[in-house]
């Protein structure tokens, strides 16, 4: 199937010449997912899906069109070229498109990106699974009333980019993410939380850690009270983190919102933006992380990109449209959701550098402030403002963490935020393509009630 993939690739390519394009890219995948999904505790889904296809961009010149296929037949491949032609003959001229990726390098060699077994999993094996993490949520919450809800998913997947400038990249990956969620209790009672686990390894998914760790978090959040207002320290950890700066901070990098003025990061490359202890950056070739991969969405080759380096902004992420537009080099930040969608810019894996204070040791230095474990809330990447409610968290009194809280929110500005982290942990999680320790923030606004 690989080999199938780039030669219809190529056969994309000549047809869209032949019909007068001046630039084309094919963009294929062929995918394999297993997905199972858990009601009130009870398997009420298990399958397996097959997906392939192609996604078509043309250039008439400066005047661009796209479509997609859900097939991998020549003839269906000929009228999606056929119809991305149309769009870009109907298409207003972009002045500031210049070319699709054209550096031809060699690509890096990324290792743990491909699970023989992953690949292999069945549906039977996938249900197994998810049976061990229910059975261990349960064991924690012993007899009382556990409504668990979760699923478990393993995709396999082959993708290729071709282009008519010489870009010709392959590759095989594999994926899984294993999600528990359990409410424990009933009425006022009630008491909920999550775990998860992503990987490209089938053997570091382990069904009876998340469905146990999703009770304890559930039942940690009994007795949750509402806490005195003001303004106070603040700590954030990986589950906290993931939404923040995973969105957030990465939204704002990205260099086509730079350059239409809608980001709180405009004109601010190689200013200090943070405090000298955060050091940050995305990594595209990290073995085995699930953001790694050998080339980006439009078959630039991946690498290592400095954002922030003792506090001073060094990189916006740019794919091949930004950096022609601002004269600087691509940093293979090109992401797609699939072949149905065209690139947009986003972070492989956004790394935050670990410090060498453990949690505790971050908690054993607040007074009274608030340690925030999960919040869903993103900041506004234009402002930089984020009001957060804290969907799980407690009070800090005295270096020690007390009761869970209940209607608590905090207030802060990305910029703040940023300024205000004095202490980076040493607990490093990997959630979403964000891999970061805690962090304490100075102060923030508390508005609990």
């Amino acid at each position: 199937m690989k080999q199938e993939l780039i030669e219809l690739g190529t056969h994309v390519i000549n047809h869209a010449e032949k019909l007068g394009a001046t630039q084309v890219e094919a963009y294929l995948e062929s995918t394999r997912t297993i997905e199972v999904k858990i009601e009130k505790g009870l398997i009420r889904l298990a399958a397996e899906k097959l997906d392939a296809g192609c996604g078509v961009r043309v250039a008439l010149g400066n005047q661009l069109g796209v479509s997609y296929v859900t097939s991998a037949l020549e003839k269906d491949l000929d009228q999606s070229v056929q119809d991305a032609i149309s769009a870009a003959r109907a298409s207003v001229a972009d002045p500031d498109f210049k070319s699709f990726v054209s550096t031809q390098s060699s690509y890096p060699t990324v290792k743990g990106l491909f699970d023989k077994e992953l690949d292999q999993i069945d549906c039977e094996q996938a249900v197994e699974m998810m049976t061990r993490a229910v059975q261990a949520s349960k064991d924690v919450s012993g007899k009382e009333r556990n409504l668990i809800e979760g699923g478990f998913t393993a995709e396999s997947k082959t993708r290729v980019v071709v282009n008519s400038q010489g870009i010709s990249g392959l590759s095989s990956e594999t994926k899984s993410e294993l999600e528990v969620y359990s409410a424990i209790g009933t009425g006022d009672d009630q008491c909920s939380s999550w775990d998860d686990l992503n990987s490209r390894n089938l053997a570091a998914i382990n069904p009876e850690t998340i469905g146990a760790k999703s009770a304890r978090n559930a039942l940690a959040l009994r007795g949750a009270q509402s806490m005195d207002s003001g303004d106070m320290p603040l700590i954030l950890t990986p589950r906290a983190l993931w939404a923040v700066l995973g969105t957030g901070f990465v939204n704002a990098l990205n260099a086509r919102q730079i350059q239409d003025g809608k980001s709180y990061l405009v004109d601010s490359l190689g200013s200090q933006i943070a405090g000298s202890e955060l050091e940050i950056f995305d990594n595209g070739i990290l073995p085995g992380a699930l953001g790694s991969r050998p080339f980006d969405a439009e078959g630039y080759p991946s690498q290592r990109t400095s954002l922030i380096d003792s506090g001073i902004l060094q990189n916006y992420l740019h794919d091949s449209y930004s950096s022609a537009k601002d004269g600087v080099s691509s940093t293979g930040s090109a992401k797609r959701s699939s072949y149905r969608a065209t690139p947009t810019i986003g972070a492989s894996n956004l790394v935050v550098t670990p410090g060498t204070s453990t949690l505790d040791e971050m908690i054993s230095e607040v007074n009274q402030g608030v340690l925030c474990t999960f919040t869903f809330d993103r900041p506004n990447f234009v402002t930089g403002e984020l009001s957060a409610m804290i969907m799980e968290g407690f009070l800090i009194l005295k270096g020690e963490v007390q009761h869970a809280l209940k209607n608590t929110l905090f207030g802060i500005t990305m910029q703040d935020l940023l300024k205000k982290t004095i202490q980076v942990g040493s607990d490093v999680e990997n959630r979403a393509q964000v891999i970061t320790p805690s962090i304490s923030v100075e102060s923030a606004k508390i508005t609990s009630g």
